[in-house]
């Protein structure tokens, strides 16, 4: 199982990154390797992107179902539609010491079927590096 896990620093008004995260369009774009993404409905979204697994790139289509969002945390599970790819994630808001916040993301995939044993060690290398990238571009436009 793959799991990364990254967390930023910010100087923001709390209410604004509040909003943030709970506005899935505005970070999906952000997403490392972005192709697309379409929402279902008010909670689950589809999200297609490039993922450049080593020597295999890829687009990559997994749906997003929110399974609890409150104004500081959204937690969702992830189910691959183009390969068999599952996992979930989440996104939280903690106070720092300082007068600013953390934005926290992590983020655990698992492969399965056939492919799972060539999968699962590449996702071990790229789920960190998604998280990490992830988490600081959505810092970033966050604090604009």
């Amino acid at each position: 199982m793959a799991t990364g896990q990254h967390w930023e620093d910010i100087t923001i008004e709390k209410e604004k990154l509040q909003k943030f995260i709970q506005n899935r369009g505005e970070w999906a774009v952000l997403i490392p390797g972005y192709l697309h993404h379409e929402f279902l409905n008010e909670q689950d979204m589809i999200w297609v992107f490039q993922g450049d697994f080593g020597i295999i790139q890829k687009a990559v289509k997994v749906e997003l179902k929110v399974k609890q969002s409150d104004p500081d945390q959204v937690l969702f599970d992830l189910v691959g539609l183009s390969d068999s790819i599952n996992g979930d994630g989440s996104f939280e808001i903690k106070q720092s010491a300082n007068q600013s916040y953390q934005l926290m993301g992590n983020l655990t995939l698992k492969a399965s079927g056939f492919l799972a044993g060539m999968m699962n060690p590449v996702l071990e290398r790229f789920v960190p590096q998604l998280v990490e990238q992830l988490v600081k571009e959505m810092a970033m436009k966050a604090g604009k």
